[in-house]
This record gives structure tokens, C-alpha cells and sequence, in this order.
């Protein structure tokens, strides 16, 4: 769709599209959603919706009457419903939305279930195994459906199970990580694992091309590895070279493909707002003094200067890839 809206763009820059046609072509390339488009979206949003409040109803219609319901209701009415949404993907039109849909509220019954079982009985696991389990137990529908959020489910329900992990026992990789920053770090190794294997494949299987997915699973990265080399920055404590050494390979890895290899500007402006982050507060702690009113107006005029420069170089990035 980005290709298509530069091309159209272009167009219209160079004249080649008059003015009164500019409507038309927008609406014939589907740049702009025309009237079948915004029902299409409407249906699948409203049908998404309804499948969610149906299981999270489910939900807390058996914790609120748990004490009324013995052990046998409870899971009649969860393997009922696991079941239902199974057979309702079974009955739906192969790749439909409405089958993978019910796909994902199949997948969201299997935690459920796990959960209540664990509940009932007592089982002493530790936290993080529901959601590995979890997972693992889903993962035939995520390969079967082929459908993106049932793909961010499953990622995300490894994130919350690696992250319990890392609370309960530390790191996988102690050798790797510092204490303070392991948490944050090995989600940021999981999270960059599952970017690239993303961008390697986005093309083989198409379910997976949205840029909105490696642009969320992007995000999250970012996050996790901007934090701790902030932390580092900001703490008086002896600092750890690790974090530095994986933000600046991080941004190094993102500059390099996104402005080269796989144009992608909302990476790149993702890119330049973490550097802004550490740069101001690198900054801001080589500021010995207290700050007044003349140190917070030369930091303020320095994240201007710096904001401005971001905006200015996407602004020259966004002209190159509309070429």
C-alpha cells in the first residue's frame, strides 16, 4: 500500500493526475477507503469485538459464580466452549477472518482452562509456566491460522512467561546479563530474535507482510534496550559496558536496514527518539551543577535542537523513498 500511495503521490506532484481526478484515483488505488472498505472494516472490528466480550464474559462469568459452580460445571462449560470455537473454525471458509477469529478465542479458552485448572487444584507451579504452556499449546493454531494478532498473541505470551522466568530465577544467560538490567535485556534478545526471523520471512508467508506487526515487535525492542542504558546513564552505581554495547549495535542494525535495505520510516523516526532520549540524558548528567533556570533552558533549547534535526533528516529520508 506504501508503494502504491508514493506512486500516486508522485502523480500529483509532477501533474500527471489533474486536480478534479485526484479524488478518483485515490479511491481506484485504494489509497483512500471507499464505501465497501469502511464496511469491510466496520464488520471485521464489530465481529472482533463481539468474539472478545464472549470470551472475557466466559471469564468472569465462572470466577464471579465460583463458589455456585462445582468442578465438573466449570470445566463442562470451558471444554464446551474451546470446543465451539473450534468446530466454528472448522465450519468457516478456509482463511476466512471469521475462522481465525474463532481461532483466537479458541486459543484464549485454552488459558482459560489452564488457568482454572491450576486454580482448582492447586497444581504449585510456578507463574511463568501457564503462559509457556500456554503458548506451546497453541502454537499447531498459530501456524494453522495464519493470522497476524494470533501470531502477536502467541509472541506475547512468551514475552510475559520469559519475563516471570527472569523475575523467579534470573536470566537464562547469567553470564550475559547484569541483575539490574537481565529482565529488560533478555526481553529485548527475544523480542530482536523474533523482529529478524519476522523480516526474513514476511515475504514467504504473506499473513505476516503488515508493517504494523515488526513495527509493534520494533517498538517493544527499542524499549527494553533504551531503558537500561538510560538506567545505566542516570545510576551512580559502577555501570556495565553491555547495555551501551546493545543499544548502540541495536540502533547501528536499525539504521542500517530500515534505511537501506527495507525503507521503513516509522522505524528510523523510532530510531531518533531513542537517541534523543540518551543524548539528552547524557547531557544532563554531565551537568555537575544544580540545574536553574539557565541549565534548564540550555536543555530544553538542546532537545529542540535535536528534535529539529530528526524532523529535518526523516523529512530528507521521506523525499528519497518517494522517488
Amino acid at each position: 500500500m506504501s508503494s502504491v500511495r508514493q506512486v500516486v503521490s508522485e502523480l500529483i506532484h509532477q501533474g500527471a493526475i489533474k486536480p478534479e481526478q485526484i479524488n478518483d484515483a485515490l479511491t481506484y488505488t485504494q489509497v483512500s477507503p471507499n464505501t465497501h472498505s469502511w464496511f469491510k472494516f466496520i464488520d471485521r472490528l464489530l465481529l472482533s469485538l463481539g468474539i472478545l466480550a464472549l470470551g472475557f464474559a466466559a471469564l468472569f462469568f465462572i470466577a464471579y459464580n465460583w463458589n455456585e459452580f462445582g468442578h465438573f460445571a466449570k470445566f463442562t462449560l470451558l471444554e464446551i466452549l474451546l470446543v465451539g470455537s473450534v468446530f466454528a473454525y472448522w465450519r468457516s471458509p478456509k482463511n476466512s477472518f471469521s475462522g481465525q477469529i474463532s481461532l483466537l478465542l479458541s486459543a484464549l479458552f485454552v488459558g482459560v482452562l489452564m488457568a482454572f485448572f491450576g486454580q482448582t487444584y492447586q497444581t504449585g507451579a510456578d507463574p511463568w509456566t501457564l503462559f509457556f504452556y500456554w503458548a506451546m499449546l497453541i502454537t499447531p493454531w498459530v501456524i494453522i491460522a495464519r493470522f497476524a494478532p494470533l501470531w502477536l498473541s502467541w509472541l506475547a505470551l512468551l514475552n510475559i512467561a520469559l519475563s516471570l522466568y527472569t523475575d523467579s530465577f534470573g536470566s537464562p544467560w547469567p553470564f550475559m546479563f547484569d541483575v539490574r538490567h537481565e529482565n529488560f535485556l533478555t526481553i529485548f534478545s527475544l523480542n530482536s530474535c523474533a523482529l529478524i526471523a519476522l523480516e526474513l520471512n514476511n515475504i514467504r508467508f504473506n499473513y505476516l507482510s503488515p508493517r504494523w506487526i515488526a513495527r509493534i515487535i520494533a517498538f517493544l525492542s527499542g524499549f527494553m534496550v533504551t531503558v537500561p542504558y538510560f538506567e545505566n546513564i542516570t545510576s551512580s552505581r559502577d555501570a556495565s559496558y553491555l547495555p551501551l554495547i546493545m543499544w548502540l549495535s541495536f540502533m547501528i542494525a536499525l539504521f542500517v536496514v530500515y534505511r537501506y535495505l527495507k525503507k521503513d520510516l516509522f522505524m528510523l523516526a523510532g530510531g531518533c527518539f531513542s537517541g534523543i532520549v540518551i543524548i539528552t540524558t547524557v547531557f544532563i548528567s554531565k551537568i555537575n551543577n544544580d540545574l536553574n533556570g539557565g541549565l534548564l533552558l540550555l536543555i530544553a533549547l538542546v532537545i529542540i535542537g535535536l528534535t529539529s534535526l530528526a524532523a529535518f533528516w526523516l523529512k530528507k529520508v521521506h523525499k528519497e523513498m518517494s522517488l
